[in-house]
């Protein structure tokens, strides 16, 4: 069990306590993302033009090869920005 926390679940995806079951960050990421919207039965969890943009903006310390931000364990998670909803903002730390 992990809490309600979009960056420690794909940590935990990706560096699990059983390293068989671990998944790459990648997969784990999509699976957060994309996958979330497909397991509600809604589309979404894709940026595309035109689209309404539901998204979340995210300041991280360092990125691995893929470009997605380091969740190795000890490192910094990513931290929350902004999030927008239907292209409205939602939250915003001054971002905005």
């Amino acid at each position: 069990m992990t809490p309600l926390d979009p960056w420690g679940a794909v940590r935990a995806a990706a560096y699990s306590h059983y390293p068989a079951s671990a998944l790459p960050v990648e997969a784990a990421f999509g699976a957060h993302t994309r996958g979330g919207w497909l397991a509600a039965r809604r589309d979404g969890g894709v940026l595309v033009p035109g689209g309404s943009a539901t998204l979340a903006i995210w300041q991280a310390e360092s990125t691995g090869p893929s470009g997605l931000p380091d969740v190795a364990p000890g490192r910094d998670l990513p931290r929350c920005l902004a999030t927008l909803v239907d292209g409205r903002i939602a939250f915003d730390v001054g971002l905005f």
